[in-house]
């Protein structure tokens, strides 16, 4: 039996290291798989690499049907997360929202045991309306989401709560803080990208300012950890879980950790730092019903990205 990770990147390259781990080979399905950026974490020779699209029907059967898959990890999504969505809203609606139609289609054709949908905590961000306050029949009931990519978001999860509930597939759904870690350049989002300049500039010895705080991190190997966990754990009451560090982090605490893991290294906060302002995402859930735990908090994070940049 395999699982099929869609989305080869930042935290599908984990995912697919905890399948060797346990002793499977695990399915690797992407548009262009980065076979350079994979060898750095992944045993090429104990994985399956398929060049498919998720916009593509045909493809996710082939490689399911193929590969004796039985579970499905879907992690692909449009490149650049929110500006790239906003920049190209109609692919990005149909790699997003259409690629996750077909991942689910696929899995109930086909009567998969599982399927788990990487989401964002751009949704607990980028909202509207909830003025009133969940009354019944009120036209501003719930707060809705505000760009195209926590849209699209928000559009596959609930098209993944409907599935379950009308076809009985099983569908769990995860929701990462702003990811980083090990990854070859180009993989993610902008938080991705800012913690990798600022550890590629100040192992070059330049002077950096993190220009993010009191944001709700989360380290890709922790994700991936978490997103395994769901593809696993059994007896689910919920099928929704955030991941991420559980608190928010001060800009002073990444630029403490940067400083601590480079010795001779200038990191200080932007006095125009951005801010969220928000609480962070209850990690309660996951930890009680995945066993999800925070194994790199943000010093130990820094850290170990620090070290494998150097490598």
């Amino acid at each position: 039996m395999s699982v099929l990770i869609t989305g080869a990147g930042l935290i599908g390259s984990q995912v697919a290291r905890l399948e060797q781990e346990a002793g499977r080979t695990p399915v690797i399905f992407d548009v262009a798989p980065r076979a350079d950026a994979l060898a750095d974490l992944v045993d090429l020779d104990r994985c399956v690499i398929v060049r498919g699209d998720v916009t593509s029907p045909l493809d996710l059967v082939a490689a399911v049907q193929a590969n004796d898959v039985r579970r499905i990890v879907h992690c692909a999504a449009f490149g650049g997360l929110t500006p790239g969505s906003n920049a190209a809203p109609l692919t990005s609606t149909t790699v997003n929202l259409m690629g996750t139609a077909h991942v689910l289609e696929t899995a109930r054709v086909l009567g998969l045991e599982r399927v788990v949908l990487a989401s964002s905590s751009t949704l607990y961000m980028s909202l509207v309306g909830g003025e009133d306050e969940g009354a019944d029949g009120m036209e501003e009931q719930y707060p809705r989401p505000t760009n195209v990519y926590a849209a699209n978001k928000q559009a596959a999860e609930d098209l993944g709560r409907a599935y379950r509930h009308t076809y009985g597939l099983d569908v769990v759904a995860v929701r990462y803080g702003a990811a980083f870690g090990p990854w070859g350049p180009g993989g993610g989002g902008p938080a991705t990208a800012a913690v990798e300049s600022w550890l590629r500039r100040s192992i070059a010895g330049e002077p950096v300012e993190v220009m993010m705080s009191g944001v709700d991190w989360v380290y890709s190997k922790d994700a991936a950890k978490g997103t395994y966990q769901a593809c696993w754990a059994d007896g689910l009451q919920d099928q929704l879980f955030n991941l991420g560090m559980g608190r928010p982090i001060p800009g002073e605490e990444i630029a403490d950790a940067i400083n601590d893991a480079l010795p001779g290294a200038q990191a200080t906060v932007s006095p125009n730092a951005v801010s969220p302002n928000r609480p962070a995402m209850s990690i309660a859930r996951a930890q009680a019903q995945l066993g999800y735990e925070v194994e790199h908090p943000m010093a130990e994070a820094i850290r170990d990205y620090a070290t494998w940049l150097q490598k």
